[in-house]
């Protein structure tokens, strides 16, 4: 379809994408472009809302680099912002309580050709969710184009509120429905009563999710907020009881730190043959610096995703928006750079990390817009018409003794970091919150190793302790690694700026180009997962009084 047609249907000018990191097309012309691309955009309105004009700033002084072009310490400081602490919540039910320990930080991004360009990434940890004292919702946000970080502020804003307005209804219909079946007149019921409301089966959340969701993106359309060609990815962890329930549109992701069973005997079991027989995970060492997590032996947490990044390389998602008229094609195609193919395979990222930097985009056909470098997200009303939805994907399951991490973030970590690399270094951490400073500098460094700019990295990192046990069939590790396996495309390794730098030195295990199965990287992962657990003393974690 859209990749066959002539490349001289196209106009020779520079042409920008959204997404994928915001990469410009010519590397050898950013600042140029970038110059170019925004005075283009400031005089030219595709559909503005209302009547507003754009105030004109005050100039501001450019922040302190160093002879790299790299950003001071300072500066880098000044663009940070996290948890004080690591903080504490209590999910679950009396029977199969679930303690959730955790931490925040999210850190602005440098572009060296838009040095004062906002922080796009937004976060929300919401307690007591939906009025339920036992439930939270996690969340991130990863706005994209000019207006990405009000559509990012935007979403954070509206879509909790809504998944909770869509899930009190639920349970009060269910509620009527259970009095009707008992033959109780709803006249005389008191019929606000959320204690006697019933919990919601995981079909029933996610109906609620969807609706809430489609929701916010009409409202979006609807605000002042100018969406045409801006938008934000959203990923979304919620507690119901012992369900969890993951929502994602875009490539922002959940990553679960999962324990790997081992066979004992023709049994399976949580520990291996060596370890005590002391129940793993689920007790709590103390020290002199207060409670804190005990994760499993080295070399047992697997990295489990629990979304998929939703861009035109997976193959469903680009018949999908195809059947509703996108052409598909990297920025170099559109420009005539590189011949028309629609060999992207079949790829979902999160094993490998990403070497192009020039993606497949979704475009109209016949135009140099809006290249979308996603096939999902909330906001962008431009490319609803050629299939870009906020519908998101769903995965509801249930946390088990298994489960011992939760990490949900944005593409600025896992752009350059695979999965496993990501629950590697957590494991490693004594609270979330030093986890989440190794995450955010880990990954910051790696922009600085492949690119000459950094995205704006936001992570929130859970470390969890499950009362409830593998039931044998559900939440075991054959369950999840076939589920992982299921996610898991090939890409080949990016190349450092460096002239010296060679990637398979910094590469996890599972990366590179030797991997040539679809999942194959997992059986491999299985064997080669190694790491050490800090001697440091972390801080003991904190209620979390009226997060939001």
């Amino acid at each position: 379809m859209g990749c066959n047609t002539s490349k001289d249907a196209f106009p020779r000018r520079p042409v920008t994408g959204v997404g994928g990191t915001e990469r410009m097309i010519s590397r050898a012309k950013r600042v140029n472009d970038k110059k170019t691309s925004d005075s283009s955009r400031s005089t030219r309105s595709l559909g503005s809302k209302g009547s507003r004009k754009e105030v004109q700033e005050p100039p501001k002084d450019p922040p302190k680099i160093d002879e790299s072009g790299h950003l001071l310490p300072e500066e880098v400081v000044k663009r940070s912002t996290s948890s004080i602490t690591s903080k504490r919540l209590t999910l679950g039910t009396p029977e199969h309580p679930i303690l959730v320990e955790y931490a925040h930080w999210t850190q602005r991004g440098f572009y060296p050709d838009d040095p004062h360009k906002e922080n796009q990434d937004e976060f929300s940890i919401t307690a007591q969710f939906a009025g339920r004292e036992s439930d939270a919702m996690f969340a991130v946000f990863d706005g994209h184009g000019k207006k990405g970080h009000d559509c990012a502020r935007f979403v954070k804003k509206k879509l909790p509120g809504t998944v909770a307005k869509e899930i009190r209804q639920a349970r009060v219909n269910k509620y009527k429905a259970a009095l009707k079946e008992e033959n109780i007149s709803l006249k005389g019921a008191k019929l606000f009563d959320p204690p006697q409301w019933p919990t919601l089966n995981a079909d029933e959340y996610k109906t609620c999710c969807t609706k809430a969701f489609l929701e916010t993106n009409k409202n979006l359309h609807k605000s002042e907020v100018e969406d045409n060609i801006s938008g934000t990815t959203a990923i979304t962890v919620s507690f119901h009881e012992t369900l969890m329930t993951v929502c994602n549109v875009g490539d922002s992701r959940a990553v679960l730190g999962h324990q790997v069973d081992f066979q004992v005997n023709g049994h399976r079991t949580s520990r291996g043959p060596e370890e005590s027989k002391e129940e793993i995970g689920t007790e709590e060492k103390k020290d002199g610096n207060g409670d804190r997590k005990v994760f499993p032996k080295p070399g047992s947490l697997l990295a489990i995703p629990l979304s998929r990044d939703q861009t035109p390389y997976r193959k469903d998602e680009r018949e999908r928006v195809k059947l509703k008229g996108a052409a598909i094609m990297s920025i170099d195609q559109i420009e005539g750079r590189e011949e028309m193919h629609e060999n992207w395979g079949d790829m979902v990222l999160g094993e490998d990390v990403d070497i192009h930097g020039d993606p497949p985009r979704v475009w109209v056909q016949g135009k140099d817009y809006p290249g979308t470098a996603f096939t999902r997200s909330i906001g962008d009303s431009m490319a609803e018409s050629i299939g870009v939805t906020a519908e998101p994907e769903i995965l509801a399951r249930t946390l088990t003794s298994n489960d011992h991490l939760l990490v949900i973030a944005s593409d600025g970590i896992f752009e350059f970091l695979t999965n496993q690399e990501v629950i590697d270094i957590c494991v490693k951490c004594e609270t979330p919150i030093i986890a989440c400073e190794k995450l955010v500098k880990e990954a910051y460094n790696k922009w600085l190793l492949y690119e000459n700019r950094t995205d704006d990295i936001t992570v929130i990192v859970c470390f969890l302790t499950v009362a409830m046990k593998p039931d044998g069939q559900e939440g075991t590790t054959e369950d999840l690694v076939k589920l992982a396996q299921s996610m898991y495309g090939n890409k080949p390794v990016r190349k450092t700026r460096g002239a010296h730098d060679n990637l398979s030195s910094t590469a996890g295990p599972g990366t590179g180009a030797g991997s040539n199965s679809p999942g194959g990287q997992k059986a491999n992962i299985l064997n080669e997962l190694d790491f050490s657990i800090s001697k440091n003393p972390g801080k003991k974690a904190e209620p979390d009084p009226a997060i939001q």
